[in-house]
């Protein structure tokens, strides 16, 4: 179908986008919200640094910096982010000292998610850890109140079951809630 071919976009977005996978996923991402695509998910390389960490991340960083940055502007532009959830996050974070091959190591004590657009604060931070990064001691979260979080700021129940072969499962874990703080 027409919405799967880039072609179709303008050249001046094709390269504001960038012509890397990456710039071509957030291009086709803004395609599917605009034609009305509830879920999209789009992917980057693999951040696994175990060494020379600082070189590598400047280049994945650089690759995904100005085509996520786009397509939130394009979001914003359009009115589109005031209805769509933006979540970028990784299932780790990185270890906050540096190994003897210059990485860092898989670190699940603390890490970063971004969240934007329906139902988010705008520029709102959320938790601390202490000063080496290698404890969270302010404002803990996880998977928990992020799913309760996710639904929230899309307005939609984050309590209850659902069923799968006649098995019952909770929509997010109920010992956890949204975290109120960062919602609209």
């Amino acid at each position: 179908a027409d919405v799967f071919d880039l072609s179709k976009e303008s050249e001046k977005d094709r390269e504001r986008y960038g012509s890397h996978d990456f710039g071509r996923q957030c291009l086709m991402a803004r395609r599917l919200l605009q034609n009305d695509i509830t879920f999209v998910q789009i992917r980057h390389n693999d951040y696994d640094s175990h060494y020379e960490n600082f070189n590598f991340h400047h280049e994945q960083l650089g690759e995904f910096d100005k085509p996520f940055a786009t397509l939130i502007s394009d979001l914003k532009e359009s009115g589109m982010l005031d209805s769509t959830l933006v979540v970028v996050l990784s299932e780790f974070g990185r270890t906050p000292k540096i190994n003897s091959r210059y990485g860092r190591d898989h670190w699940g004590n603390a890490w970063s998610v971004c969240l934007a657009g329906c139902g988010i604060q705008s520029g709102f931070a959320y938790g601390k850890t202490n000063d080496n990064g290698t404890e969270v001691i302010e404002d803990e979260v996880d998977a928990g109140h992020l799913f309760h979080t996710y639904l929230k700021a899309l307005g939609l129940k984050s309590t209850g079951k659902f069923d799968i072969n006649g098995r019952k499962f909770p929509v997010a874990d109920p010992a956890f809630g949204p975290i109120d703080e960062i919602l609209a």
